[in-house]
């Protein structure tokens, strides 16, 4: 476990990575952390700052001065702003004379030189002679590297009776199946489970929070430096949605805390993925179509249809956090800068989502009808601005006109078949065979999303083509949706039983469709109960509709409907 966290410490970044991770060790060691990593605020060398006692020892102010990796002649005494030896300098010559609060200042100080690896021998000698000609009165130094953090992770975070030896071997096994994510992530999701399993009051929920937090960084540190995210971000959903199962009853502002500090490192594994490792290629010509590495056209449709609801469902967070700083600091005059970069920040992720459909044609045919939920998640994100307008609407007549042409013509068309193999199987089955045809298709609520969006958005000429298809082909399928219901609160976060009301009478005229839709709603006001969405976290109900395949629920859209 130390070798574990080790590597794992030595692989963080400084900002926002080890750094974060460093007042949660030291608050939990009991020291009083009066001094947290701010951005955009002048540091004078020092990035954390506590006070305490530490094994009994005598009350001290512990300043650190935090780097990344190893300690090399560098990051040691280089030309960057950010080596560490200034830093140490500017700590002696500025910080401790002028900013540790009056309480503090007769209490012994150590500064200490904190990074996740090693001291390189090149420079052992320099730094062991800075540490000794700079000790004085009642100032001292400490070297905190991987070693000794891994010790103190384990012994203050990871305390044996927290920390079973099973539970060790889950994640030792998650990390050594990066290369193959879906064992990997299985591992993790059963380790998330027994954690989960002893938070039955506020304290132990608040620990668990936090130890979940730090396996999935570890996790996302080794899949990173294997360039392999997949089982990194599948947990990371994971995580957050049986994580607020757990604690969605609980209002202590510590297990707020814990909460919160679990969703930024599910939006930093996020963020990862979708901003450095998709956005760059969507703009690319079939790029991300030969990037999935497979000669079969249902492997490649399969994948581009996740990818399409990964990127929406990011942009629904992001649109989420504008909204709370619309709601926090209303804009007057002009924008502040948490306000621009959001808005910069969703507006290259839909871009990206439009250039993704644009230049993979294979995103216009969906396979599956179940493929309506990313379909779903990403015409959301697109309606909240009208500028997109006019490309969702011809993208709405491109799946209306080949859901039509491959029906017609017995080709892949969206079909009720969920498995690969189902998928595999149906290529070469005789679609023409009309009872067949029939059976695979049989139920359908991709076909009444579309006509609720050709209703919205007054696209008479492809909601026409839909209305005759169903009408004259499509007798025999049951277009239906599906809403939440009183069981939904209970399964809808951790998919423990089936849940929610299925409506089968769904109407494909344009002109009733809102109006059926607006009533349904009315009548399933389940969805404004549950506790995401009464709490500000309405986005993991959406992210648990992606997760575990269920509908998103029409509730999204009802102010649109109301203005129609």
């Amino acid at each position: 476990m130390k070798l574990i966290l080790k590597q794992y410490l030595a692989s963080l970044r400084e900002r926002g990575e080890l750094d974060v991770v460093l007042p949660d060790l030291l608050s939990q060691m009991g020291l009083n952390v009066f001094i947290s990593p701010t951005r955009g605020v002048k540091e004078y060398g020092v990035d954390i700052a506590a006070v305490g006692s530490i094994k009994e020892g005598g009350e001290k102010v512990y300043l650190f001065s935090v780097k990344a990796g190893n300690l090399t002649r560098s990051t040691w005494d280089g030309s960057s702003d950010q080596a560490l030896r200034p830093s140490l300098n500017e700590i002696q010559d500025s910080f401790i004379p002028n900013r540790i609060p009056p309480e503090h200042l007769n209490k012994p100080i150590v500064i200490c030189l904190c990074f996740g690896g090693d001291v390189s021998s090149v420079i052992r000698q320099e730094v062991t002679g800075y540490e000794k000609n700079n000790t004085r009165g009642n100032i001292s130094f400490e070297e905190w590297n991987g070693d000794k953090l891994s010790e103190l992770i384990i012994e203050y975070l990871l305390k044996e009776e927290l920390l079973p030896k099973d539970w060790q071997s889950l994640l030792r096994k998650s990390l050594a199946l990066i290369d193959e994510p879906e064992s990997s992530h299985n591992h993790f999701q059963r380790l998330i489970c027994f954690i989960l399993e002893r938070s039955d009051n506020d304290e132990k929920a608040s620990n668990a929070l936090n130890k979940i937090n730090l396996y999935l960084w570890i996790l996302f540190a080794w899949c990173r430096e294997e360039s392999n995210l997949e089982s990194a971000y599948l947990s990371a959903e994971k995580a957050v949605l049986l994580s607020w199962e757990s604690i969605k009853e609980y209002n202590n502002s510590k297990v707020t805390s814990s909460f919160s500090s679990l969703l930024s490192t599910y939006h930093s594994i996020t963020s990862e993925y979708i901003d450095n490792r998709i956005i760059p290629h969507t703009h690319k010509k079939h790029a991300i179509s030969n990037a999935i590495s497979s000669p079969c056209s249902i492997d490649i449709n399969l994948k581009l249809f996740d990818l399409l609801g990964r990127i929406s469902i990011k942009g629904v967070w992001i649109l989420q956090q504008l909204t709370q700083s619309y709601e926090a600091t209303p804009p007057t005059d002009q924008l502040n800068t948490e306000q621009t970069g959001l808005i910069n920040k969703l507006d290259t992720l839909t871009e990206s989502l439009k250039q993704l459909i644009h230049n993979n044609p294979l995103l216009l045919s969906p396979y599956k009808d179940s493929q309506a939920i990313d379909i779903a998640l990403a015409l959301y994100l697109l309606c909240q601005d009208d500028k997109h307008d006019e490309f969702v609407v011809s993208w709405l007549e491109a799946i209306i006109e080949n859901s039509i042409f491959t029906f017609a013509s017995n080709g892949m068309y969206p079909t009720i078949l969920q498995s690969y193999e189902q998928l595999l199987e149906h290529r070469h089955k005789d679609k023409a065979n009309k009872k067949y045809k029939h059976k695979v298709t049989q139920g359908s609520i991709l076909y009444p999303l579309l006509a609720l969006y050709c209703a919205l958005y007054k696209a008479e000429n492809a909601g026409g083509k839909l209305t005759s298809f169903a009408e004259k082909d499509m007798k025999h399928c049951t277009l239906q949706y599906w809403y939440p219901n009183s069981s939904s609160e209970g399964c809808l976060y951790s998919n423990s039983d089936t849940h929610g009301t299925a409506s089968t009478d769904f109407p494909i005229h344009q002109k009733d469709v809102i109006k059926h839709v607006s009533n349904e709603c009315q009548m399933s006001k389940t969805f404004h109960l549950l506790s995401a969405v009464n709490k500000g976290h309405y986005p993991l109900v959406l992210l648990a509709c992606r997760c575990y395949r269920y509908p998103i629920p029409f509730h999204v859209l009802e102010d649109w409907m109301q203005l129609q």
